[in-house]
């Protein structure tokens, strides 16, 4: 142990450098897997055929990398919001949550504009299949991210709040 705190001392720097990379990746990892297993969630749910995978496929994908960067520029907007709010003015503050009143906008526009092309490539009734099968997924991942975790009040590993109550929320 004592080996292991000198080394984490003495290359403070570069473990530090190296640290978030690591968090980076691992969470890089996760999202493809995820991502992995929406792809084969889908594919089975809206039973597409060949030519109804060719074409729905880069139409799905546009989507999902349009919608990406609006979650990233909102969630941007979000963390300066709630680093920021206190040193900005009413008028900066208020220039914020239009943004990102805005950007919810932008979410919904762009799902409402790929319904057609949905339609176009999919059908209605697929169409249909894969906003439930959407839902359902993204309800499915929340579920067992939620089993994953350790019970409220226990610690992973034990501890000193074993057996206390979970903490409430006011």
């Amino acid at each position: 142990m004592k080996l292991k705190l000198i080394a984490f001392a003495a290359f403070l720097s570069s473990a530090l450098i190296a640290q978030p990379q690591g968090v980076e990746d691992h969470m890089a990892a996760k999202k493809e897997k995820i991502q992995a297993m929406k792809v084969a969630y889908l594919t089975t749910e809206l039973d597409l055929n060949i030519e109804e995978s060719q074409a729905f496929w880069p139409v799905y994908n546009e989507v999902q990398e349009k919608e990406l960067a609006l979650r990233e520029k909102q969630a941007k907007s979000f963390k300066r919001m709630n680093e920021d709010s206190e040193k900005m003015t009413d008028k900066e503050l208020e220039k914020l949550l239009i943004e990102i009143a805005n950007t919810h906008i932008e979410l919904e526009t762009l799902h409402r504009d790929y319904i057609d092309d949905y339609i176009k490539v999919i059908g209605a009734r697929k169409t249909a299949n894969l906003m439930r099968a959407e839902k359902e997924f993204g309800r499915k991942v929340l579920e067992r991210m939620r089993d994953q975790r350790p019970e409220p009040g226990r610690r992973p590993g034990g501890g000193p709040m074993d057996g206390a109550p979970p903490m409430q929320r006011r």
